[in-house]
């Protein structure tokens, strides 16, 4: 009766660990990162559903920006003292816009991308879509997020109703 392991039968389980973590690792990756993708939409989502609120409550149209290429977003109420830059940056940790702006950003290596040519505003912003305080959205509107290694997602507000949706490219392109 054996009370213990060779070298040749613990080198062998080593290895087999080994081999089974190489195989396995390159599933997990990907697994996380389209998890963090996923995160990011919902913080989009989030976003939309805070500026639509705000809009509601305050009476005052609410517009979400991008810098495209970039993890920056920025809610803001959709008057020029927040988007025409005559002012400068306005400080949204200051008590005076606290209240009213909110500057984010997606988890690193994840950014915005635009499917509409649309023009830039003061320091780079891109406006995406206005919120009205009836509930609608200005214009229906997407936006999209992605990582060099994942698939990306688009995120999709329908202007009428103001519902937020999100879908995969395939699930676009199978409409």
């Amino acid at each position: 009766m054996r009370k213990g392991f060779t070298l040749l039968e613990l080198l062998l389980v080593m290895a087999i660990l080994v081999i089974l973590a190489a195989v396995s690792l390159p599933t997990m990756q990907a697994m996380y990162g389209d998890t963090r993708v996923r995160g990011a939409a919902d913080e989009v989502r989030g976003a939309w559903a805070e500026a639509r609120t705000r809009s509601i409550d305050n009476g005052v149209p609410y517009r979400f920006a991008i810098i495209t290429g970039k993890e920056q977003f920025r809610l803001a109420p959709d008057t020029n003292e927040f988007w025409d830059g005559s002012s400068g940056d306005i400080d949204p940790t200051s008590e005076s816009n606290s209240a009213k702006v909110i500057v984010g950003s997606l988890p690193k290596h994840i950014f915005f991308e635009s499917k509409q040519d649309l023009p830039e505003g003061s320091g780079g912003w891109r406006t995406i879509a206005i919120f009205l305080p009836d509930g609608s959205c200005k214009n229906d509107a997407s936006v999209v997020v992605r990582a060099d290694d994942c698939d990306p997602l688009t995120i999709s507000v329908r202007g009428i109703t103001g519902i937020v949706t999100v879908r995969t490219q395939k699930q676009l392109e199978g409409r």
